[in-house]
């Protein structure tokens, strides 16, 4: 018997069979109302990209109704999902990850053409989802250090007792305070549907900031129990301010990819690989790339078929042709061996790994930086056979041509100001394992060290 089964007896927590999930009906669980306000592209000062959505985002807007909400819980808490599911990155915090292959109410809620329908009217552009193991990603905040700890506080009716804030917790400023719950950046997927599953009222934080064109950081309020609100993650930079005041607070994040033809997929899977089980997720991510790929060459047939007569636009399939193999190469790239994957990860850790920007950035500055990246590089110290020799080699020569090197990453930009070394392409392409990799082979992994 599981442990959390053992938990269970010891404290009354609901098992599997008493918290049996309800059948999803969109007219009992859902309360949309659409979003008061729309935020553009245009009112953040950004430019939008032309496979981009004007819509930004959106401010928070009902989505689940009070039935809902309880009923989305209920299929949280089941204790399959509980056993199968849980993880937790550090203490106080717990994630569920696929709970969506054994709950069929978080399926069919979140796949349900009504829903559907929802996310793409508020994004302002005809959505579907990225792949099965990201739908409905639940983080939550609660009480605790260990799972069974902090599975015990989990009940399927929210929770509204508070929590005293200190004068510190009502100054708090994710801004400043380097605790947000997750620091600026862009997602791994082009859409995200962010719904809250907690009470928020006393809440302090909790909030998401974008970054506006011009530096300056706009607040967008974070959701109410049984609202939502839709972002364009993978466009702008934004940040997740840290919940205080409650007891427990509950998001769950579904990811999004534009259904459209001819619209750059600028999805990667940097942020997951740590956490997920590969065996599961690159299965899932092939197949979704390959249909996205059939789809497009669908579209193109289809276009060439209609216009059976006219003139042969060969520039245009040629374009079509090599935006393919680069969209291939890049489904390729973003599967890194799970064997080798797991021994960066026991070597180095997770936070090397999320950290590998801001490491970068702090090697630059070191006196031996240039001479040692410079001769890993030249004599091809590391890894001697890989094909990121050949994609560097591409980098740098788009480079001389005046063209920005192609990045995986947004979050990672080449400062313009210095050679490109292997290390920006293996970021660029969002291979933080790898880069850990050529960064120890170069010598420069000790100098940080010791720095």
């Amino acid at each position: 018997m599981s442990p959390l089964r053992l938990l269970g007896r010891w404290t009354g927590f609901s098992g599997q069979d008493s918290v049996k999930e309800e059948e999803f009906n969109p007219r009992v669980h859902l309360n949309y109302v659409p979003p008061q306000k729309k935020i553009t592209m245009q009112d953040l000062l950004l430019n939008q990209r032309s496979t981009a959505s004007p819509i930004a985002g959106t401010t928070p807007f009902p989505l689940l109704s009070p039935k809902g909400v309880r009923a989305y819980r209920k299929a949280l808490f089941q204790q399959d999902v509980l056993d199968k599911c849980a993880s937790s990155p550090f203490p106080g915090t717990l994630v569920l990850r696929d709970a969506v292959k054994l709950s069929k109410f978080i399926r069919d809620f979140w796949t349900h053409p009504e829903t559907m329908r929802i996310v793409s009217e508020a994004s302002g552009v005809p959505l579907e989802v990225v792949m099965p193991t990201e739908i409905g990603h639940t983080n939550i905040q609660v009480e605790g250090t260990t799972i069974p700890e902090m599975t015990r506080n989990l009940r399927v009716e929210p929770l509204v007792e508070k929590v005293e804030l200190s004068p510190e917790d009502r100054a708090y400023d994710p801004l400043t305070d380097k605790s947000s719950i997750i620091p600026w950046h862009y997602d791994s997927y082009p859409y995200v549907c962010v719904l809250m599953l907690s009470e928020t009222h006393g809440m302090v934080g909790g909030e998401t900031y974008i970054r506006k064109g011009d530096g300056e950081a706009q607040k967008v309020e974070g959701p109410q129990i049984g609202y939502a609100v839709m972002l364009q993650g993978g466009e702008v930079e934004h940040l997740a301010a840290r919940a205080k005041g409650v007891k427990e607070r509950i998001s769950t994040i579904t990811s999004y990819r534009s259904k459209r033809p001819n619209v750059y997929d600028s999805s990667y899977i940097t942020n997951v690989r740590p956490y997920a089980d590969l065996d599961s997720l690159y299965p899932e991510w092939a197949q979704y790339r390959l249909r996205k790929l059939r789809d497009e060459t669908t579209h193109y047939l289809n276009k060439v078929e209609k216009g059976s007569g006219s003139a042969f636009q060969r520039e245009e399939l040629e374009s079509i042709i090599n935006q393919q193999i680069d969209y291939l190469q890049r489904t390729a790239r973003q599967m890194v061996p799970p064997k080798y994957q797991e021994q960066i990860q026991e070597k180095y850790g997770k936070a090397a790994y999320y950290d590998a920007f801001r490491i970068w950035e702090t090697v630059q500055s070191l006196p031996e930086f240039e001479r040692l990246a410079s001769s890993t590089d030249q004599n091809r110290r590391w890894m001697p056979e890989s094909v990121y020799w050949m994609d560097l080699q591409q980098s740098i020569e788009r480079i001389r041509m005046g063209k920005p090197p192609d990045s995986t990453s947004r979050n990672h930009p080449w400062p313009n100001s210095r050679k490109y070394y292997m290390g920006d392409e293996l970021l660029g392409q969002g291979l933080n394992e790898v880069f850990l990799d050529w960064l120890e082979s170069s010598g420069l992994w000790d100098l940080y060290c010791k720095r």
